[in-house]
């Protein structure tokens, strides 16, 4: 009977824990790409500017067709958008890079109508 009363216990502190470690690891994440795509902006910023470009636009187009219906995952569309294009174009880079720039994008999307720190109005 012990045991059944600490494995409810658990269950619902888990149950209770799980969002915040959710919550806490995709910040975590978020994190750990936008310092990977910053490093590579560092080192090569002629790439970098044609793989924000296209990041841009994979991650509308994203949400265009998710908004039409057409596609449930919106970040898997947009990586498959901006690595068929970078192919194309002989752009041959790690797709790790590619998932840290559109979720950079993703970021300036949602917060492009946000006052940046530091800028003036004028």
């Amino acid at each position: 009977m012990d045991m059944d009363i600490l494995s409810k216990f658990v269950e619902a502190l888990l149950l209770a824990l799980a969002p915040v470690l959710a919550s806490l690891l995709a910040a975590w994440l978020l994190a750990v790409a936008r310092k990977a795509w910053s490093e590579f902006k560092a080192v090569e910023p002629g790439p970098a500017y044609w793989i924000e470009e296209i990041a841009s636009i994979a991650v509308r187009a994203a949400e265009q067709a998710g908004m039409a219906g057409y596609v449930e995952d919106k970040k898997n569309y947009a990586l498959d958008i901006a690595e068929r294009w970078l192919a194309a174009k002989g752009v041959h880079i790690d797709l790790e890079l590619i998932d840290a720039a559109i979720e950079a994008a993703v970021w300036e999307e949602l917060n492009k109508d946000r006052e940046r720190p530091g800028a003036t109005t004028g």
